[in-house]
């Protein structure tokens, strides 16, 4: 095996100083990069002119499979660089984006994260694909009430405008207390029944499935944050004036 040439050793400051997710958002390409480096490095170290063993080479993949400093160092910066982007609320917030199904899912957001995730990602499909049935025409309302929102706190934000500041609006919170009640609405009838269990029990593209408990979880989110709206300040004026 001839080893490679011109790349200098990785060192653990400027492993730690690239791996990130913001600029063109090539994190995990970067720590591949100090993978690499940090192989090249004991290739070399370890080449008798230019060549390595067979038996050497598994050894240091093996050495490198338990863990170097400079690869500690790249992925503990990637992941805190991974959670500070992905932590719900904070990202922020475009026009490419779809601020309606955002909104419709800050409900359970926080059952997105964790290792294993509550309720992964992938499942989120079948919940749009039952969000989707419940609204019917009014979903594309819903939808251009969101986006106008979104581009008014754009004008007034720019760039600084993140999703907690869309979600604190105070017409973004009547949106979904509206979308709630017509979602949790319809679940209560039996086409809405029908529905929620065919499309919330689809598998997901790697073939993993939802549980009863995960869907049921999910469910019961939705109905107390709609317990919550009708608790609210808006609702006690109501019934303050009806008094």
């Amino acid at each position: 095996m001839s080893s490679s040439s011109g790349r200098p050793p990785v060192s653990g400051e400027s492993a730690s100083a690239g791996v990130t997710c913001a600029g063109e958002g090539r994190g995990c390409y970067d720590v591949a990069a100090v993978v690499s480096g940090v192989l090249e490095r004991l290739l070399r170290e370890t080449s008798r002119d230019g060549m390595v063993r067979v038996e050497d080479a598994i050894k240091i993949l093996k050495l490198v499979g338990r863990g170097t400093y400079e690869l500690d160092v790249a992925f503990d910066s990637q992941e805190k660089a991974c959670r500070l982007k992905f932590q719900p609320g904070r990202g922020k917030a475009t026009s490419r984006d779809n601020p309606f199904r955002r909104l419709m899912v800050r409900p359970f957001e926080t059952l997105l994260s964790g290792e294993p995730p509550a309720y992964p990602r992938p499942f989120l499909t079948n919940y749009f694909e039952v969000l989707e049935a419940a609204c019917g025409d009014k979903y594309a309302e819903y939808d251009r009430h969101s986006r106008a929102i979104l581009q008014n706190l754009l004008v007034v934000h720019g760039h600084n405008l993140v999703w907690d500041t869309f979600y604190a609006e105070t017409r973004t919170a009547q949106v979904l207390a509206h979308a709630l009640r017509r979602l949790l609405r319809f679940l209560e009838t039996p086409p809405g029944q029908w529905v929620w269990v065919q499309a919330m029990s689809k598998p997901s593209p790697t073939g993993a499935r939802p549980s009863a408990e995960q869907t049921d979880r999910i469910r019961d989110t939705l109905q107390h944050t709609l317990r919550g709206f009708d608790l609210g300040p808006a609702a006690t004026a109501r019934q303050e004036g009806r008094a």
